[in-house]
């Protein structure tokens, strides 16, 4: 009888780890199975093990369990593979260990799998809710856990605990950084060794932070609607419970009037509240298609009787009760993800607060890695925007400081709201540094103003007016560059210089601002544009120069 069921106990974990054949990798774990001596008892509550599965290796350690079968999976589809499934009968009870050692080919089976696949830890999917973010493996265990959590949500749809969630969003993060590989590898495990449910309790919920730089798979919302639940179900394939298979026919009867009958809904359930509505469905039928004010009166009250029906057993309200005015949301976007606002007074002193640290950390490595910065506009959000605009104000209400300003989350930008053009570049040079403080009416700081200086002559030479310009009276710098000053006041005193001379002293004010930016402020700057004429163009005049005075032939 236990080998029979550890028989069947392997065919069930062959097809829960089915998929991860077909994605080309299968993790290496040991299927093992124990025997205890006589008067042993299983607990009653074996769920206390999901509670804490430490309590396994306990429960084997205090009651002297001893292996009888230690199976590999990499071995179970090598046999598979090989069709000899139809063995496996006869292989456990004759020492199947032995049988798998004695096969050279399953070793080199599973240095295959180390060597020639990638593991599907660094590739993640994860699902997001407005309580946050869970993340599975991508392999058949980490989809079975998906659709377990999925089929978790579709239950308590229509539930005030379902509606919280206010939407589900999939991504796939392809080779996830090592921060995300942490958090995914730190997290418990939310789902039943026994049966494979959703534990709610044993959940940890990460921030939607950290999917700031992952592509969007597909997205759903969860409101009381018929059509809401049927796309959420069918885009996962889910089943649908005898209770929201009823809630679904009201749904279906408060928004249509009945004109799609009562039957519409999955599994072929009988419909518990068929009396109340059969003999208006009837009325509907012999009522002539001309009359349409009878129908339009037999339907409405029908949509009446099914919303109050709703209301009584489900606590259900229509979705007018429930809308809402939207209000618009400005989204802040950087290549590391968005910062989202709303359009008020109090979301434009939050923005006008976030780009004024932008603008004097605009020289710093922290700022620097978000590359660029854009605004846009969203005029009609959606809930997860408005749920990410939520977290930021209350963020920003904290007076958070300039060191939690860099560690604040920055959140996903959906594909539809992501601007590939325009915008403010956060790169080390005058123009850029110089349009994003002025576009933006934002304050400069005194290093910043210094700084801003040296890009200038690193970019452009030391200006006309250096030594009579009373901005650079302030200028720290202004004895380290007297010696170029008056080397190019020497040269210009001259009559008929060159350009040559003139670019070659030049080019000596710009390498040493250059030198000063790395040395006395640690900025590293776009590469160095030296004044005068390009190496294109130099080559080009010299080749006419030398066609020029070649020899006519004669």
């Amino acid at each position: 009888m236990a080998e029979e069921r550890f028989i069947w106990f392997l065919r069930r974990q062959h097809e829960l780890y089915k998929p991860s054949v077909l994605e080309n990798y299968l993790p290496d774990l040991q299927l093992v199975r124990y025997e205890f001596p006589e008067g042993v008892r299983c607990p009653d509550n074996i769920r206390q093990f999901d509670e804490d599965n430490s309590r396994i290796q306990e429960f084997i350690r205090e009651n002297k369990g001893n292996i009888q079968n230690d199976v590999s999976l990499r071995a179970m589809e090598y046999i598979y593979g090989r069709d000899e499934e139809k063995y496996l009968p006869l292989l456990v009870t004759s020492k199947l260990a032995d049988y798998l050692h004695a096969q050279p080919g399953i070793k080199a089976f599973s240095q295959a799998q180390d060597v020639c696949n990638d593991d599907p830890s660094r590739t993640l999917t994860a699902v997001e809710t407005a309580k946050g973010v869970l993340l599975f493996e991508y392999s058949g265990y980490g989809k079975e856990c998906c659709r377990a959590y999925t089929q978790h949500l579709a239950n308590r749809f229509f539930t005030p605990e379902g509606q919280s969630l206010e939407y589900v969003n999939l991504y796939k993060m392809d080779h996830p950084g090592k921060d995300v590989l942490q958090s995914f590898q730190n997290a418990s495990n939310a789902f039943s060794l026994y049966s494979g449910f959703f534990l709610p309790d044993k959940v940890q919920y990460l921030d939607a932070s950290i999917l700031r730089l992952t592509r969007m798979d597909r997205s759903h919302r969860i409101e009381p609607t018929f059509d809401a639940f049927r796309q959420f179900t069918s885009s996962y394939g889910l089943t649908t419970d005898v209770v929201n298979t009823h809630i679904l026919r009201l749904l279906s009867l408060r928004e249509t009037g009945g004109i799609y009958g009562m039957e519409r809904s999955t599994n072929y359930i009988p419909f518990v509240y068929k009396n109340s509505f059969g003999d208006l469905m009837d009325k509907l039928k012999k009522v002539p298609e001309e009359d349409r004010s009878e129908q339009n009166h037999i339907k409405k009250t029908i949509e009446e009787k099914a919303d109050y029906i709703l209301k009584r057993d489900y606590e259900l309200f229509s979705n007018e009760s429930r809308m809402r005015e939207v209000e618009p949301v400005i989204s802040l976007q950087t290549s590391k993800g968005a910062v989202y606002l709303p359009v008020t007074d109090e979301g434009a002193k939050y923005k006008r607060f976030y780009l004024q640290y932008l603008a004097d950390g605009f020289f710093t490595p922290s700022v620097r890695s978000l590359q660029r910065v854009r605004e846009f506009y969203i005029s009609n959000p959606n809930r997860s925007t408005t749920e990410y605009m939520r977290k930021h104000l209350e963020f920003f209400r904290s007076s958070p400081t300039f060191m939690q300003l860099e560690k604040m989350p920055l959140y996903p930008i959906l594909q539809s709201e992501a601007l590939t053009k325009g915008g403010y570049p956060l790169e080390a040079t005058y123009h850029a540094f110089g349009n994003f403080t002025q576009d933006y009416h934002l304050d400069i700081s005194p290093v910043n103003k210094h700084v801003s200086d040296l890009l200038f002559i690193r970019e452009y030479g030391l200006p006309a007016d250096f030594r009579t310009n009373t901005e650079y009276d302030r200028f720290p710098y202004k004895n380290d560059f007297r010696e170029v000053d008056r080397e190019m006041a020497r040269l210009q005193s001259r009559k008929g210089y060159g350009n040559k001379d003139f670019y070659t002293v030049q080019n000596k004010q710009q390498h040493l601002a250059d030198k000063l930016l790395k040395e006395r402020y640690g900025v590293t700057c776009p590469p160095l544009q030296l004044t005068g004429p390009a190496p294109g163009q130099k080559a080009a005049r010299n080749a006419s120069e030398k066609r020029t005075a070649r020899k006519p032939r004669l």
